[in-house]
């Protein structure tokens, strides 16, 4: 999975618009967002890391046999705001 992937940068996007709304987004609230619900559980998962890893967004996370257990964003960076805009 890479950051170019579709599935990536929905997941951005829903992240963004769920924190203008409320102080954290968790594992569970971007699995039952409308815009991804057309994607796996380990999609979802691997995305949200791949996002926090890369310094898109400040999030807490939890891993266990290699899956995402917990997930707790609370902010886009200034480098994911940089990269929303070009999407």
């Amino acid at each position: 999975m890479q950051l170019q992937d579709t599935c990536v940068k929905n997941i951005l996007l829903c992240l963004n618009e769920s924190l203008k709304k409320q102080k954290s987004v968790t594992f569970n609230d971007v699995m039952s967002a409308p815009q991804c619900k057309k994607y796996s559980v380990s999609d979802i998962g691997k995305a949200l890391e791949l996002l926090r890893r890369n310094g898109y967004v400040k999030a807490n996370s939890r891993f266990g046999c290699s899956e995402l257990l917990e997930f707790t964003a609370t902010a886009i960076t200034e480098k994911g705001q940089e990269y929303i805009k070009s999407i």
